[in-house]
């Protein structure tokens, strides 16, 4: 029988544990190949620290064994009585944060990963609200390291206390807390015998019981990404890949921008009747519609919106610098796009939570804020609320992605 599918993305502090607890969910659940299991006690032999065997699961690069963290997003499967869950491992590194932000992206729900013995620290904070901002509405927090404090109630309900002020106020409301000590495997797969004062659930069967998979969005409007298009014969063979709604032979679709038109005459290679949420497909027009990447496909009755100014809000974490009247380029779906920063709102400070009574002058590393952008180039973005496959965006710079953000308003151009 299939399983229903979950993307879980680990959040948190450096050096909390959260390879180390992917890498036992994925050995107690029994993902992890013979093969693999052989390669870990090898390396284990020769590293002679016997701390880091569940993180070697996920860990798969030389530099990462040597240094003992995660530089990468690495993905891995395993089942529950309830799910088929992707673990996506990401990093906690400040330096890594950037793809941290990659890793949410791919995910329903997250798990917040929060040190025992250490408590919370500035990345708890940081990673709970990047989370927030990304769209991920569905989060577990799994206090770790329980060992180390010697399975000491009182030090679980100290950080739950404090946590649950923290996380309530970035709106997420009273989410499921369970004490765990990946090192040993207490409480994550199965229930702790050195917790009997835990009366909940272990960690996967909390997951199972407060998660639930993402529906696809396959009765909402028409979104298709192009990706390429490629010249077979005497056709033209348009790649997208459709993020929500369906496509069909027959259908009068608009690519906007730039606004033009035609009707689907085949879509290349697909047996089924129409093609929906997930599927990369190839598209032959019965006209020349000018097709380029970054633009993107719908329906007349429901056009993709290109604004002439939309509000975000925003979390930069590296050294760039926002201010009023700069130029930024933006990334969202297959498309980039130059903007003006036309207006700073609001400025909150992720260690303390609070916002700023008065807009602020800046927006810089750590901070999360809402800004008002004007695109200098078309391109089509929606709300998040509406359409979050198109409503959330990255911001680059010359050395790769500065910030990232949600679209809260859209203010759409005249459509032709």
């Amino acid at each position: 029988m299939d399983l229903p599918k979950i993307g879980l993305v680990l959040i948190g502090h450096k050096d909390h544990g959260k390879s180390t607890l992917a890498g036992r969910l994925l050995f107690d659940s029994g993902a992890i190949p013979e093969q693999k299991l052989k390669e870990v006690e090898a390396e284990l032999k020769i590293a002679g620290d016997e701390s880091f065997r569940y993180a070697f699961f996920l860990d798969m690069f030389e530099e990462e064994r040597r240094n003992g963290l995660t530089i990468d997003v690495m993905q891995m499967p395993f089942r529950s009585k309830r799910y088929l869950y992707t673990i996506i491992d990401c990093p906690g590194h400040r330096e890594f944060i950037k793809k941290m932000s990659t890793g949410a992206s791919q995910a329903d729900a997250a798990v917040l990963v929060v040190s025992a013995k250490e408590g919370i620290q500035e990345q708890t904070r940081q990673h709970a609200i990047l989370a927030k901002t990304l769209g991920i509405r569905q989060l577990v927090v799994a206090i770790n390291k329980m060992d180390l404090v010697g399975y000491a109630e009182e030090m679980f309900l100290e950080i739950c206390n404090k946590l649950r002020t923290i996380l309530g106020s970035i709106g997420y409301d009273d989410p499921p807390i369970v004490p765990v000590s990946a090192l040993d495997g207490e409480n994550v797969v199965r229930k702790s015998e050195k917790m009997r004062w835990h009366k909940g659930l272990s960690l996967i069967e909390t997951l199972d019981e407060n998660i639930v998979p993402s529906a696809l969005p396959t009765g909402k409007a028409l979104r298709a990404c192009v990706q390429d298009t490629y010249r077979i014969g005497e056709k033209e063979v348009i790649v997208c890949k459709i993020l929500t709604g369906a496509l069909k032979a027959g259908d009068l679709v608009y690519y906007d921008p730039p606004g033009r038109r035609g009707t689907v005459v085949k879509i290349e290679g697909f047996e089924n009747e129409a093609a929906g949420p997930g599927d990369s497909i190839g598209i032959v027009m019965d006209m020349d519609v000018g097709a380029a990447r970054g633009q993107v496909i719908s329906h007349p009755e429901n056009r993709a919106r290109v604004p002439r100014s939309l509000t975000a809000e925003v979390v930069i974490f590296s050294d760039k610098e926002l201010k009023t009247g700069d130029t930024i380029r933006i990334r969202c779906g297959t498309a980039e796009a130059n903007c003006t920063v036309q207006k700073l709102l609001e400025k909150i400070d992720p260690i303390n939570l609070i916002a700023s009574a008065d807009p602020p002058s800046s927006l810089k590393n750590g901070d999360v804020g809402k800004l008002v952008l004007s695109p200098i180039e078309p391109i089509c973005i929606e709300e998040y609320s509406e359409f979050p496959e198109l409503g959330r965006f990255i911001i680059e710079d010359r050395i790769g992605t500065a910030a990232a953000g949600i679209v809260l308003r859209v203010e759409t151009k005249k459509m032709r």
